[in-house]
């Protein structure tokens, strides 16, 4: 038999990562019954309360595994961890009981009145032993999508179904992975780049960028139209950004052409410089479509994005600055 001291953050992390030993626990000294709690599991608290029924008593005399299906996974007395079995443990009032099970299970010690359950310090259990499911459901859908059997949209809905369906989520858990903030921030993204589009003041702001860089030759006109772009793709999206500057960057770059040769360089260079820049959407989580997508599991802020990507972003316009006339020979 081993004994471990530890923190509580220590055993939720061991139970996470093992499900050897998470079954094993599990199995261990258990009835037929509470063998596999149903539902989702958590870890929490108790106190043994003044005058209760259970002091004096061992937790194999009180039988708290049998009646209640919830495991005793330490005692902290008084501000030290207990070293020996826990079976041989009388326990004592104030005895802080570290207790493990389903989340149902534990809510229902409310009921005990030998026991004062901290249901403030609840904090959920992830069952590894359905990781393997989840491995196989999201393997399922990337395959789905990759082959274009099904639309990524259709497959990561069904992916997400599926999960609830085989256990590896409750439905209160996938309420709880909806971000109202990204939601928020999608309409916000759609109000904004359909005024910029519909009002003209995104073609306005590209009619404008090309008068000020025409004196300067070809290779200005394609820098300038890359700064413009790749900020304006953090706003808008980025295929309505290139579909908007594309035209206007061909038109503008083959007034430069005196010969035919060159005016399909010159034409090819702006579509190029159009693609290259609107790709630059990630300064901005409302840029990209995977920028939203790990926002709320990263707990990123808006300012996150443009901290990261905002240098990034300049440093790709001085490379592209530096590399485009040589790379279109302009």
């Amino acid at each position: 038999m081993l004994t471990v001291a530890a923190t509580r953050k220590v055993l939720s992390d061991l139970l996470i990562s093992d499900p050897g030993m998470l079954s094993g626990m599990l199995r261990g000294d258990a009835t037929k019954e509470s063998a596999n709690p149903e539902g989702a599991l958590a870890i929490t608290e108790a106190v043994v309360a003044p005058g209760s029924r259970y002091e004096g008593r061992t937790l194999e005399q009180i039988g708290l595994r049998a009646r209640t299906g919830c495991i005793v996974l330490g005692i902290q007395r008084r501000s030290h961890m207990m070293r020996q079995k826990l079976s041989t443990i009388r326990l004592q009032a104030g005895d802080d009981l570290l207790l493990f099970g389903s989340r149902a299970d534990l809510r229902a010690l409310r009921h005990d009145r030998n026991l004062l359950v901290l249901l403030w310090s609840m904090a959920d259990v992830p069952d590894i032993r359905l990781a393997l499911r989840a491995r196989l459901i999201f393997g399922a859908v990337i395959l789905a999508a990759a082959s274009g059997v099904i639309p990524i949209v259709d497959a990561a809905l069904g992916g997400a179904v599926a999960m609830v369906i085989f256990g590896c989520l409750n439905l209160r858990q996938a309420a709880r992975a909806l971000d109202l903030r990204i939601y928020l921030l999608i309409g916000a993204a759609f109000a904004m780049g359909a005024s910029l589009q519909e009002s003209g003041a995104a073609e306005m702001m590209a009619n404008a960028a090309v008068h000020a860089a025409m004196p300067y030759g070809p290779t200005a006109l394609l820098i300038g139209l890359f700064a413009l772009v790749a900020v304006l793709t953090n706003i808008l999206s980025n295929a309505a950004t290139a579909v908007l500057f594309a035209p206007i960057a061909m038109n503008a770059a083959i007034k430069f052409a005196d010969t035919p040769e060159m005016e399909n360089k010159l034409a090819v260079a702006a579509v190029m410089t159009v693609i290259y820049a609107a790709n630059c959407s990630f300064a901005t989580p409302i840029a990209y479509q995977t920028n939203l997508l790990v926002m709320g599991p990263g707990h990123y802020r808006f300012m996150d994005y443009l901290r990261v990507g905002g240098p990034l972003v300049v440093l790709i316009w001085l490379v592209f600055s530096l590399i485009a006339p040589y790379y279109f020979g302009l």
